[in-house]
């Protein structure tokens, strides 16, 4: 027969047992509500692309450009540059390089020194950005008339 602090403590260690399994439970819990929120807002700032968009990367993966919509986007090391498509200029795919001024930004994009540096992409994924900007750029044009 137990006595009665045998029972004490098989019902204290039971209690242990119960209350560190919910807080266990309640940890996991927050753990997957995190988990669930970030996956969330990294969905709503996701761009989704349409049907005539378009996403490249540079050959050794350091570039990224997208055309989405009316919009032009430019991924860098730790930035980006999202202009509409009527502010990026002079837009041509020449002696292997993909190269473009962004206006408003006086920038020169890929356009470096004697035009062996910068960035280089594919030639189907270059000359499919020059396609599609200028073909954005012509769709715009004719909407404002």
């Amino acid at each position: 027969m137990l006595s009665l602090r045998s029972k004490i403590r098989i019902i204290t260690r039971c209690a242990l047992f119960v209350s560190v399994a919910a807080c266990q439970r309640d940890t996991a819990r927050v753990a997957e509500a995190r988990v669930a929120e970030a996956a969330a807002k990294r969905i709503a700032n996701t761009r989704v692309l349409g049907p005539n968009d378009l996403q490249i990367l540079s050959v050794d993966r350091t570039v990224g450009l997208e055309v989405i919509g009316d919009s032009v986007h430019v991924y860098m090391d730790n930035s980006i540059i999202s202009v509409p498509a009527t502010h990026v200029e002079n837009v041509r795919y020449a002696d292997g390089r993909l190269r473009f001024d962004v206006q408003g930004f006086g920038l020169k994009m890929f356009d470096v020194g004697d035009g062996t540096e910068g960035a280089s992409f594919r030639v189907q994924d270059a000359v499919a950005f020059v396609t599609t900007v200028l073909d954005r750029q012509n769709a715009i044009m004719r909407r404002e008339k």
